[in-house]
Order: structure tokens, then sequence, then C-alpha cells
């Protein structure tokens, strides 16, 4: 009679522990949730490139790439607004990447710095939504479209409590 808890008990704990997301951190799981084109605000420590780079961007479903020049700036979050919100300790191995044609954007920005609020698009994974769970640190950070920027949240942030951080990393 017991055997036939400890199996199927088993199957699933075994499965659990082979699935990739099930490993993910907090930054990770809320990727995941996110949907490309969607708006998303981010604020944390920042560096902005002072030249342009070569980004891609894959498809994940056809395996299409797309290559395009922007100028950038990564970022380690702190707080992610998107389709829910997530804050965080910062840690290295959790990147943003925000993308802009135009250095006129950013002109009054320093090199690098912090409590800034970033608004963009979404525009996807640089290795497709396999990349965030595969690994941490494997690439899979999300690129978006700068739209704007703030030196204040934005306004249905201002007004709520901040959120308790919630603490990443893998079991």
């Amino acid at each position: 009679m017991r055997r036939l808890w400890t199996m199927p008990g088993s199957v699933g704990i075994l499965v659990l522990l082979l699935s990739e997301l099930a490993w993910a951190d907090a930054f990770v799981r809320f990727l995941y949730q996110q949907k490309v084109g969607q708006e998303m605000t981010v604020t944390g420590y920042f560096r902005r490139f002072s030249y342009k780079k070569l980004f891609f961007r894959r498809d994940d479903k056809t395996g299409k790439v797309e290559y395009f020049e922007f100028y950038g700036l990564s970022m380690i979050p702190t707080q992610i607004i998107g389709n829910g919100s997530l804050s965080l300790r910062p840690n290295a191995l959790d990147s943003v990447l925000f993308l802009y044609p135009d250095q006129e954007l950013v002109k009054d920005l320093p090199e690098q710095g912090a409590n800034l609020w970033f608004t963009g698009t979404l525009l996807g994974f640089q290795y497709g939504i396999s990349g965030i769970t595969s690994a941490p640190g494997s690439g899979g950070d999300p690129y978006i479209l700068l739209q704007r920027v703030s030196t204040h949240p934005p306004a249905h942030i201002a007004n709520d409590a901040p959120p308790a951080p919630q603490h990443g990393g893998r079991p």
C-alpha cells in the first residue's frame, strides 16, 4: 500500500527537479511571464555604452535571427514592473539591456548610476525564452527598447507601498 503512494510522489518530485523553471530564480520566473511588445519599467544600477553595439534577436519558434545596431545600457535591476512587479536584491547575474537608436534620449544621464526609472517596450530575449531558463548568465537577458527615463517612479508605483524584496537564487 505504501508503495502505491511512494511511486507517484517520487515521479512528481523527479519531474519538478528536472524542470528548468523549477530551478530558476525569481528574476527568471518573472521574465518567463512577460510578453514581447508589452511596456516594462525598470530601476536599478545602470551603465551606458558610449558606442553602438551589434545586437541580435532570435525567434524561439522559427529560429530566425535579426541583427541590429543600437546604443544601449545594461542594468542590474532592483525593481521591475511589467505583467506584475518584482523587487530584487542587486545580483550581477540578473541583467536587463535597454536599447535606444539616438543618444539624445539619454544625453543628460551619467555614464553609470542608479535609482532612475527606465520605461520601454520588451523586444525579446537574446536567445529566446529558452535563454532565460537554461542558466543564469547565459545571455538570455531581456532587450527593452527605451522610450523614456524618469527620476520618479511611475504614478501607480509611487502611490503604493514598495513590495518586500524577493530573494532570488537557486535552492
